[in-house]
């Protein structure tokens, strides 16, 4: 009698883990996305960066975040031999930041962005619904990329 709870458990997660993600059948990888926003500032625009405050207003609330810099990396591709392909993590000169930011909208967001300088960056940013592995897998949340330029002018990339 003490097996048949361990049983349903792994026939439920057999179960669970073999049906398709949508409707082309498809098998869809359990992927996940960050609500919220990523920034990026270019080689040129990164000198004396080392945080980033946020501030997002929308529908009477604001929720204001703070983010340290990173340096930013791309992947130089290493070959590949036979099925097996490598690359390596190459520093770019710039800086990235990832900021979780819960419940937004699919519509404007007035969006503050303060560098070390202190000085204010503000614009309206609309956030997009983002999937994961693809829409027919699901998993969509919304999500804003924003990359800063030289005077710490920032933009809304799509």
């Amino acid at each position: 009698m003490r097996r048949l709870p361990v049983f349903v458990l792994l026939l439920a997660t057999l179960t669970a883990c073999g049906q398709s993600g949508g409707g082309g059948g498809e098998n869809c990888p359990a992927l996940a996305l960050m609500e919220g926003v990523s920034l990026d500032v270019p080689p040129e625009a990164a000198a004396g960066l080392s945080r980033v405050k946020l501030e997002f207003c929308w529908a009477g609330k604001c929720v204001t975040e703070a983010a340290e810099l990173y340096p930013a990396s791309r992947t130089e591709d290493q070959g590949c031999v036979g099925e097996v392909c490598s690359g390596k993590a190459v520093p770019t000169g710039g800086k990235y930041a990832t900021v979780p930011v819960q419940g937004l909208p699919l519509t404007p967001v007035k969006t503050t962005v303060t560098f070390d300088d202190g000085k204010p960056h503000v614009l309206d940013v609309t956030p997009v619904l983002s999937y994961p592995a693809g829409e027919e897998c699901g998993g969509g949340v919304p999500v804003v990329k924003l990359v800063a330029g030289p005077g710490g002018v920032v933009r809304q990339e799509p």
